[in-house]
């Protein structure tokens, strides 16, 4: 979209503009509700709640690849290569997505945390993935629905909740990391 231009361009960003209006939570747990009504198998559900993770957040990754295609587009070496007569399949994959690569796994990284909060919070609530699966949102659903259990051991699902925190907290560091190492100038 970002190197056509035109008519696409304004295809694709209408698009996305429909997919930033659709609001995520509530999808994901209508979703939930109905994979309960319908007994989906576990392994089955997973599948689906992956997709549809998948499918509400490309957008933000669409206007970011789009930004970066848009700025790049109108760099001197782009300009050379137009002139010596290169394709435009090769201009775009020769050099254009190398150099949005690195922003798409920082920005991959740095998404995953998000996921990961929403996966465990809508099995926290029983919309997300099931037993026999195990997640984290699982293990502190299962010690917080018994109450015997919160009453005796109410520190049981402390280590559960450190873990997500930590796991969060280090995929956003290796995003850091990595947007360090591809783009030093930004290194303060």
């Amino acid at each position: 979209a970002g190197f056509f231009g035109r008519w696409v361009d304004t295809l694709i960003m209408r698009l996305v503009d429909i997919f930033y209006c659709i609001p995520t939570y509530p999808i994901l747990i209508i979703m939930g509700a109905l994979f309960d009504a319908l007994k989906m198998d576990p392994y089955v559900r997973l599948v689906w709640m992956m997709v549809a993770l998948g499918v509400l957040g490309w957008a933000g990754i669409a206007r970011l690849v789009r930004g970066q295609i848009l700025s790049l587009r109108e760099q001197e070496f782009m300009i050379a290569q137009e002139a010596t007569g290169m394709r435009s399949s090769r201009r775009i994959f020769r050099h254009l997505v190398p150099n949005v690569m690195p922003q798409l796994i920082v920005n991959a990284t740095m998404s995953l945390g998000s996921i990961i909060i929403t996966e465990a919070t809508l099995s926290f609530l029983g919309l997300g993935v099931k037993h026999p699966l195990a997640t984290w949102g699982n293990m502190i659903n299962s010690v917080t629905g018994s109450s015997e259990s919160m009453l005796k051991y109410t520190y049981i699902w402390i280590p559960v909740g450190l873990l997500i925190c930590l796991t969060v907290v280090a995929f956003n560091f290796v995003g850091d990391g990595l947007r360090d190492a591809f783009d030093p100038k930004m290194k303060q």
